[in-house]
């Protein structure tokens, strides 16, 4: 067995946030491909950030700086076809900087015009401000720079970052569960909601006719007319794979689903969906943030109910951003899946792979992974008007590292996009089309304790934490 390969980073002498901040994101290079990092013993290949005072194999030009909280991200200059930030007195960027402007994501911390629920719009993260590719996970490219350096000088190390599952590319099929409710009325009102939907405000009166006439065929044949777990089981089952169903806990506001967990109904399909080997986690409800101890008050009404959580995302991906991670970590939560849009297909963070958010107060990775979320079904609908194009266009996103990832971000369809009664039906089929494009799917929980040991063997966490 050929052991680990092991790197060790020498920063320049200088500010103490700088230090951690490269650090991080020198963490971020060596989970993905790998490597573990050794701070006081020798190492196969040592690399310096910047002018050090002792011999590195491989020396990575230095011009990071923090900025106040208050400032955004300034335009970037563009070479060789990337965004550059953070630009070294030599006009060379700074590697390690770029990684950490766009897994840090503090341009975001900047923004103070929220959208009407209560979040950071698309145009306001780093790639929204500067018209920036979205489909391009940029965080890649630049550790895939890096990682052509560091192996130059170290070439045993593998040429592109190995799985931890072995061959291929694994990812996080999930579900947000916003519809159970068995009561007819609820359901007619439903319908009739969406069809008005379809018909004013998107005004396609094809998939109007499509949600009556789906209506109508699910209630001949006794099916739920509006949720869509018993297909989405029945399809997973058949092809082996393994998915996450987030659950809203309690309700809180008149945005959230209105189901109790002590319901019929909500207790048969968590346990149905429990004994076919897929994992329940919590959706967290519209206040959840608001309130103190609400997320882990949800948490534990989720536990009671016989079903223990692991991780969480979001309802509506209402946060602001380092509430939801604080509260997670107080919850000793052990991943997070919120970090995407809702409207916008691609990598929110420039990241195709799980990664630690970083505590900006603290000045440390956070002790969860952020697994994110790069394709949600109804975003596919702004993309393309062409439903036979959607599957397409989310294995593209999914697979855009090519040979500089592996994997390990999610996609989202909820339990109402599969029956056809809520959205057309192209967006179950391509569901379908993209579980059988020939990528690994599986649970959060699983790529989240895959990714913990890698960011402990990068030295961000310690070995008790990567395996809780």
């Amino acid at each position: 067995m050929t052991a680990t390969p092991t790197a060790r980073l020498v920063v320049a002498p200088g500010d103490p946030r700088t230090d951690a901040r490269v650090r991080y994101a020198f963490s971020a290079y060596a989970a993905l491909y790998g490597i573990r990092v050794v701070d006081d013993h020798p190492a196969d290949v040592c690399v310096a950030h910047g002018d050090v005072d002792e011999h590195a194999d491989v020396v990575l030009p230095a011009g990071y700086r923090p900025r106040p909280e208050s400032q955004p991200a300034p335009a970037p200059s563009w070479q060789d076809g990337m965004p550059c930030f953070h630009l070294a007195p030599t006009g060379e960027p700074d590697v390690l900087g770029e990684v950490f402007e766009w897994l840090a994501a503090p341009h975001e911390q900047a923004c103070t015009a929220l959208d009407d629920v209560g979040r950071v719009p698309p145009e306001h993260t780093l790639a929204g401000s500067h018209d920036i590719d979205r489909t391009i996970p940029w965080a890649n490219r630049w550790l895939a720079r890096l990682h052509a350096a560091v192996r130059a000088a170290l070439p045993r190390l593998p040429p592109t970052p190995p799985s931890p599952f072995g061959p291929g590319r694994t990812f996080v099929a999930s579900h947000d569960m916003d519809h159970l409710s068995a009561d007819r009325l609820v359901n007619t009102r439903r319908v009739a909601r969406n069809v008005g939907i379809a018909l004013v405000q998107e005004r396609r009166p094809r998939t109007g006719l499509q949600i009556v006439g789906a209506a109508a065929h699910r209630i001949r044949r006794r099916r739920p007319v509006v949720n869509g777990v018993d297909d989405l089981l029945a399809g997973e089952a058949a092809r082996n794979v393994r998915a996450t169903y987030t659950v809203v806990a309690e309700s809180t506001h008149r945005r959230d689903p209105g189901y109790r967990l002590d319901e019929p109904l909500v207790r048969q399909t968590l346990r149905r969906i429990a004994e076919d080997g897929h994992e329940l986690a919590v959706h967290g409800s519209y206040r959840s943030l608001e309130r103190p101890g609400q997320l882990a008050h949800e948490f534990a009404l989720l536990a009671a109910a016989g079903h223990p959580a692991t991780g969480c995302r979001q309802h509506w991906l209402r946060h602001r951003g380092a509430e939801l991670f604080t509260a997670l970590e107080g919850i000793g939560a052990e991943w997070d899946s919120t970090r995407g849009h809702p409207d916008v297909v691609g990598y929110r963070h420039g990241a195709a792979f799980p990664f630690l958010p970083y505590d900006l107060e603290r000045e440390r990775p956070r002790r969860l992974v952020e697994i994110p979320l790069v394709v949600m079904e109804r975003a596919l609908g702004r993309v393309s008007d062409v439903p036979e194009e959607w599957p397409g266009i989310a294995v593209d996103v999914l697979r855009g590292a090519g040979a500089d990832g592996w994997g390990g971000t999610a996609v989202l369809w909820h339990d109402v996009a599969v029956p056809g009664t809520t959205l057309g039906r192209g967006f179950a089929e391509a569901y379908w089309a993209v579980l059988d494009a020939g990528d690994r799917w599986t649970t959060a929980t699983e790529v989240a304790v895959a990714t913990r040991a890698r960011w402990a063997a990068a030295g961000a966490l310690p070995a008790t934490a990567a395996r809780r």
